[in-house]
């Protein structure tokens, strides 16, 4: 799996969003932190004993969707309706275990990928997005931060606080409020703030080590606040996990955003179309 991994992320005819596994400690990172065992929604084709192919479903409770892995196949063993038949057994997954719908995503130049979603039923969905990756020795860190703004790890009794800000920056989001609370049980959610008022947020999930939902209430925005919340938080999230790689997604034509991850030292990985399909 690691390797077909691997192989797609190089190659960008054949580049999907999920997974972007480099290495085994990514991938054993991430599974093990899935809340449904991986056995019963990740699914493995093989021949003589080796994976020549394998997609799946990420299904989480409380979630209303199922994220789609793959379906990556190994270059000799295509052409076989392999693909498809992991792509509808990834469905059926879905489906059985009550998710309303799922999101998946090709890149730009994979049109085998996209084909074989589209063919599914899977509408394209926005813009493209484009996916970003930093590490410790890369990243380029922000001092000082605007005057009075403090950034810190938030507790569970900052929920309404990290609440308002995700609702107003990300207005469409998905995150349900339990995923919320359990990210600042864990101390994985941070905010910056300013005389006790919640200027901005940022989550760093360390099972997937990826960015999520970097947002800035909208009178701080352009004033650096996003800038210094970022780099404050992987400065926490690195003393604690030294050299992990990190990533995030943001929107291909959201040029601020993109111009401050450049600014702090992300790499760009890959650009994805996003697709969906209800269930």
């Amino acid at each position: 799996m690691l390797e077909l991994s691997r192989h797609a992320l190089q190659r960008p005819a054949e580049q999907v969003g999920n997974p972007l596994w480099k290495t085994r400690d990514e991938l054993e990172s991430e599974l093990a932190d899935w809340e449904m065992d991986p056995e019963e929604t990740l699914l493995v084709e093989e021949h003589d004993g080796a994976v020549v192919g394998f997609g799946g479903v990420e299904v989480s409770p409380g979630w209303e969707h199922a994220d789609l892995f793959g379906p990556l196949v190994a270059p000799e063993f295509r052409g076989r309706k392999l693909g498809t038949l992991l792509l509808e057994a990834s469905i059926e997954r879905a489906e059985d275990r009550g998710a309303e719908r799922i999101v998946g995503s090709v890149g730009t130049r994979n049109l085998g990928g996209r084909l074989l979603l589209e063919r599914a039923g899977f509408k394209q969905q926005g813009t493209a997005s484009a996916i970003f990756r930093v590490t410790p020795a890369d990243h380029r860190w922000v001092e000082p931060g605007p005057p009075g703004v403090t950034v810190r790890p938030g507790t569970s009794d900052d929920l309404d606080t990290a609440l308002h800000l995700y609702r107003e920056c990300f207005p469409g989001g998905v995150f349900p409020d339990a995923a919320w609370r359990e990210g600042l049980e864990a101390g994985s959610v941070y905010l910056a703030e300013a005389e006790g008022t919640g200027l901005a947020i940022v989550n760093i999930d360390p099972s997937d080590r990826w960015i999520y939902h970097l947002g800035v209430t909208e009178s701080e925005r352009s004033h650096g606040v996003g800038s210094y919340i970022l780099s404050r938080a992987l400065a926490d999230y690195w003393e604690r996990r030294p050299g992990d790689a990190l990533g995030l997604s943001v929107r291909a034509d959201n040029l601020p955003a993109l111009r401050l991850y450049r600014r702090q030292g992300f790499a760009p990985l890959l650009v994805v179309d996003s697709f969906e399909l209800p269930l």
